[in-house]
C-alpha cells in the first residue's frame, strides 16, 4: 500500500466512523465536497494545512491519518515510506510558499 493509499483508507475510515459525509467534512474544513472526493479517489493530495483541518474535524491527531493498522507509530515506517512522506510534505510546503 502506498503512502497516499494509506492516507485515503484512514481518511475514509475516520470520516465514516464519525458518520460524516464528504460534504459535512468539507463544510467543517471550509472546502468543497468535490475536493474531498478528489482526495479520496487519489486525484489530489491535501496540503499540510488541510491535513490538520481534516484531522481536527475528525477528532484525531494528524499522524493517525498516516498509520497502518499494524503500525504503532511513525518510527516503524520503511525508508521508502519516509521518503514518500518527506516528498509529499515538501511539495505541499512549496505550494503554500509559492502561493504567498
Amino acid at each position: 500500500m502506498t503512502f497516499q493509499e494509506l492516507f485515503i483508507v484512514n481518511l475514509k475510515g475516520y470520516r465514516k466512523k464519525r458518520k460524516f459525509s464528504q460534504a459535512k467534512l468539507a463544510e467543517i474544513c471550509k472546502s468543497s465536497q468535490a475536493y474531498i472526493a478528489e482526495i479520496e479517489v487519489g486525484k489530489k493530495f491535501p496540503s499540510p494545512e488541510m491535513i490538520e483541518k481534516m484531522a481536527s474535524a475528525l477528532g484525531v491527531e494528524s499522524y493517525y491519518l498516516f498509520q497502518s493498522n499494524t503500525t504503532a507509530d511513525l518510527r516503524n515506517l520503511t525508508p521508502l515510506q519516509k521518503q514518500e512522506i518527506i516528498k509529499k510534505l515538501h511539495e505541499s510546503a512549496l505550494k503554500i510558499i509559492n502561493h504567498y
